[in-house]
């Protein structure tokens, strides 16, 4: 018990690369190396053809996973973990988190990046349009890719490496899980703004 606790000790003291290379043999090397190049494969493949059609599918089916975990995670799996047992809840969230990073990561870097290129006409793949609404969509996509990385991820870093922590902290972890309840609601309502601008464009 005393080994697992200074190596989880070391593992919350490393830095940056450490804590990614750390987090990547968490989630799985190939699953994670999975979880970013499949969905960027298929943007690349889209540029490669030149397919307006496969990056606009590409473009949809990345949000919509995006979208969907971003959402799952504070409306479900936040509440089903605060009900479970401490050792139950730290053997899901030690697991699960590192995997959800990678997986996001690699879905939302690719809906932002196929939006851009749709929305711009100079890339040779867009749709043509322009204008404010565009503009706007593009703008609250890319802030929404940023929020995530800055807010909702850090916080599920922060109960995961809490929960590998010496001595978890039972309050804090149920902080983190209220403010990741509110984060959450708030990045749906801004995902549904996006949707509706999205859906303003295209209907002109």
């Amino acid at each position: 018990m005393a080994v697992a606790n200074e190596t989880n000790r070391r593992i919350v003291e490393q830095g940056f690369v450490d804590r990614v290379q750390h987090l990547a043999r968490a989630a799985n090397p190939a699953f994670a190396a999975g979880s970013l190049l499949v969905p960027l494969a298929f943007l690349g493949a889209s540029l490669a053809l030149g397919s307006t059609e496969l990056l606009f599918y590409t473009h949809v089916a990345a949000g919509a996973v995006w979208f969907g975990f971003a959402l799952i995670f504070p409306a479900i799996i936040g509440p089903t973990l605060g009900g479970l047992g401490e050792e139950a809840s730290a053997a899901v969230t030690t697991t699960l988190v590192p995997k959800a990073v990678f997986f996001l990561v690699g879905f939302s870097l690719t809906t932002v990046l196929s939006g851009t290129v749709l929305l711009t006409p100079d890339l040779g793949l867009g749709y043509g349009f322009g204008g404010a609404w565009s503009g706007a969509a593009l703008a609250l996509g890319w802030g929404l890719f940023a929020f995530g990385i800055a807010v909702p991820h850090r916080l599920q870093l922060s109960a995961y490496y809490e929960t590998l922590s010496p001595d978890p902290d039972a309050s804090r972890l149920e902080s983190i899980e209220k403010k990741n309840l509110v984060v959450g609601l708030f990045e749906g309502a801004m995902m549904l703004v996006l949707i509706v601008l999205m859906t303003g464009f295209r209907l002109g």
